[in-house]
């Protein structure tokens, strides 16, 4: 507990109004003095009261990606069968951004409170302390609890519209990458909805059975497949590895909501060709934990099946050297 600024004028108030009093000897001084005297400790004791019996709650709506709004949901419980609490301020831990009031929560029962929140990089976060403050009632002082949350949560990187990324002078190449398949008719199974399917191919008793929407996959005349190439090779350019990093995971959200087989590749790593909601997510879980590593040691690099991708950080990364094997190279540094 700490005074505020408030609450350092009032006790230089009653500092002089003291010494006026013992000076004077004057009951109407005396008499003031008491009362300042008898708020300070209402102040301390209701300060106090305030928090007693909370339990802090916090959890946040998955997926995460980073510098996009998030819902985090924190409630508040007040254990205190007779007396509510007012007015208590929640702040997170370093690398969320957000920032709730709880004006009012009432004896024996829970205040929850949905807040759009942010993180501000990707990674894996622990939830860690939360901090609770007031300065109830004359805010005079102010109190501030630490509230420890166990759990934590991969923040993916961030996604952004991979079209206004690309430099200009590529864009011709890039029309290649967003051919439509073919209409082929042979049949190969029955799989889940994905987005850009036609509403003519939902098989209604299969999605009856199942209670999710499906559709029936035919053959494609031509197969669409991309290869995502990321340079993770020191030396370290943060910035740069940064954009690279997402530009990766915006590629593959965009080619596997539009049907493609979309292969991973990054030092010392491999996520084979695969398509769906759930490989999307295999690829945005490596992407969120990635880090630069000293040499490339990533296997299956002379397989350049379907459309390559090679992301580099800079012009003169070490990587450059497969360009040639490559459909389309991105620099990062200029994105």
């Amino acid at each position: 507990m700490r005074p505020t600024k408030e609450g350092i004028r009032f006790l230089l108030a009653v500092l002089l109004i003291a010494v006026a009093a013992f000076n004077t000897g004057n009951n109407l001084i005396y008499l003031i003095l008491a009362m300042m005297l008898s708020i300070l400790v209402i102040s301390v004791a209701a300060l106090k009261l305030n928090f007693l019996g909370l339990a802090f709650g916090f959890s946040i709506a998955q997926p995460v990606f980073a510098k996009s709004a998030t819902g985090f949901k924190t409630s508040l419980s007040n254990r205190k069968k007779i007396i509510p609490s007012y007015s208590i301020h929640v702040t997170f831990p370093e690398g969320m951004e957000g920032e709730c009031i709880m004006p009012y929560i009432s004896p024996a029962s829970e205040l929850s409170v949905d807040i759009a929140g942010i993180f501000k990089k990707r990674g894996l976060y622990k939830y860690g302390d939360f901090s609770m403050a007031s300065s109830f009632p004359f805010i005079l002082f102010t109190k501030n609890v630490k509230a420890h949350i166990r759990g934590e949560v991969v923040v993916y990187p961030e996604i952004k519209e991979i079209d206004e990324l690309i430099p200009e002078t590529i864009s011709s190449d890039y029309a290649m990458y967003v051919t439509r398949p073919g209409a082929g008719d042979e049949f190969m199974m029955i799989r889940e909805f994905r987005y850009g399917d036609g509403m003519r191919r939902i098989q209604w008793k299969a999605s009856a059975k199942t209670g999710k929407l499906m559709v029936k996959d035919v053959g494609m005349d031509e197969p669409r497949l991309i290869t995502i190439i990321l340079d993770n090779i020191k030396p370290l350019d943060q910035e740069s590895f940064e954009k690279a990093v997402s530009f990766a995971a915006s590629l593959a959200y965009k080619f596997i909501r539009i049907g493609f087989f979309v292969r991973l590749l990054t030092c010392k790593k491999l996520i084979p060709f695969g398509s769906g909601e759930e490989h999307l997510f295999k690829i945005l879980d490596a992407l969120a934990l990635i880090d630069e590593e000293d040499t490339w040691e990533c296997p299956m690099m002379h397989e350049m099946q379907g459309t390559g991708v090679l992301i580099l950080k800079s012009d003169d990364s070490s990587l450059k050297k497969v360009a040639p094997m490559c459909n389309m190279v991105v620099y990062a540094s200029e994105l």
